[in-house]
């Protein structure tokens, strides 16, 4: 069965997972299966675009705040020789970093461009180490140089926390963005100490990459757990399903039971009253049962079963509903189906059924199997209840089986009659 191989699928999946929950306990930080990895690394990738995206205009307000802190104290703290220069370039760093900001925000929210959000972010994060540096680096202020290495820092830093990207990734972009930066400034012949500079980018670099690893060492461990719960949740559901499939249908022939019947016949019963149409009811009992039972054995006895429930199921239509009422007898409710109906219905089944040629040695009536069959048809009469019906239709079935077996009786709800 599907459910089986499922569920046994899922019992091993959730083995995996507890095999790895355990291995990172051990081995913090521990990479996953490449598939997994993978899935892991899309999955913050997401989460960290949809955060960007959703944190936008508090990103915004934040950085208004920033400027309106900032401008003014560059203001007092540049060098009025220099002033003209140093000032520009500091609103010019703050424009580019807005820029950047604004970049990553696209990248993040707009469907055409969050393709391309891993490669953006890492561009980004470039750009605005290179040319922040330049910008501020460049100034002949010493405070603002000396503020120029706590916003690089920062940068760096927030290039790990937000966009989600696998540390390694940002960590060879930040070295590279680091290389480039004091290349550019020798070949240009700009006045920066080397050593500071070159200690400010490569320590945040290395810093920002182990403080990302601790993060998302935690962050591993909590996807391991969402997976277990979901496939523990799935394994639960496939339980329930499986139970409750059990309960309403028959073991043997997978059809209805008795209990699915009781409950579809009140259903069936306060619709027809409800709409005045016709409900025809078929009961059907295999004839000489006990003696195929005796002759050939219980086993071939529940194929037999199994067989002509199947024979049943295909006779009927989409609209109609079969159960096994229990032994060898069976019932097929057929709704806003009149006598006619339901005899052509019923035939349907005799000749499916007959169309088996299943042999029966022990019969009385014939070499093969065969059943018995007994209607009666309800059309919303007040004064017949619901148990009433079942009993003038199961007295047409022993009507038939009186009769001789193997055939139709028709029991109308008022008189006799044989068909």
């Amino acid at each position: 069965m599907n459910y089986k191989y499922n569920l046994a699928k899922l019992q091993y999946d959730k083995e995996k997972i507890e095999q790895l929950i355990a291995l990172q306990i051990h081995h913090v930080g521990q990479t996953f299966p490449i598939e997994m990895e993978h899935t892991f690394w899309l999955k913050n990738l997401q989460r960290a675009r949809k955060h960007i995206e959703k944190s936008f205009w508090l990103a915004l307000l934040s950085y208004f705040i920033f400027v309106l802190v900032v401008i003014p104290s560059d203001y007092g703290i540049i060098n009025r020789s220099v002033f003209a220069h140093d000032f520009t370039h500091c609103v010019l760093s703050i424009m580019n970093g807005g820029l950047c900001l604004l970049l990553l925000f696209c990248f993040a929210a707009q469907p055409k461009l969050q393709h391309y959000f891993l490669h953006a972010s890492l561009l980004i994060m470039f750009w605005g180490i290179v040319s922040i540096a330049w910008l501020i680096i460049t100034v002949q202020t010493i405070e603002l140089q000396h503020q120029a290495m706590a916003v690089i820092a920062i940068i760096y830093m927030l290039s790990y926390v937000i966009s989600g990207i696998k540390p390694t990734y940002i960590l060879i972009n930040g070295l590279v963005a680091a290389i480039a930066t004091l290349l550019l400034f020798t070949l240009l012949h700009v006045d920066f100490d080397v050593m500071v500079l070159g200690r400010v980018m490569a320590g945040s670099c290395v810093f920002g990459y182990a403080i990302a690893h601790m993060i998302f060492a935690r962050e591993r461990m909590i996807f391991l757990y969402t997976l277990r719960a979901r496939v523990s949740e799935e394994i639960h559901r496939i339980y329930n399903s499986e139970l409750l499939h059990l309960s309403q249908h028959d073991a043997l022939t997978t059809i209805s039971n008795r209990r699915t019947f009781d409950e579809m016949m009140v259903v069936f019963y306060q619709q027809t009253r409800a709409d005045q149409t016709a409900l025809s009811i078929l009961f059907i009992d295999i004839d000489y049962f006990k003696k195929y039972n005796d002759f050939y054995g219980h086993q071939k006895g529940d194929e037999v079963i199994l067989a002509i429930a199947k024979a049943i199921k295909s006779a009927i239509r989409h609209m109609d509903f079969v159960a096994r009422y229990g032994g060898e007898e069976f019932v097929v409710l057929l709704p806003a189906t009149d006598a006619h109906g339901a005899y052509a219905v019923a035939s349907n089944i005799y000749k499916a059924i007959d169309g088996l040629a299943i042999s029966h040695a022990s019969s009385l009536v014939s070499n093969n199997v065969t059943i018995s069959l007994g209607i009666t048809v309800y059309r919303g009469e007040e004064q017949i209840s619901k148990e009433e019906l079942l009993s003038i239709a199961d007295q047409a079935l022993y009507r038939a089986k009186q009769l001789g077996r193997n055939q139709i009786y028709y029991q109308s709800l008022r008189n006799t009659s044989v068909i």
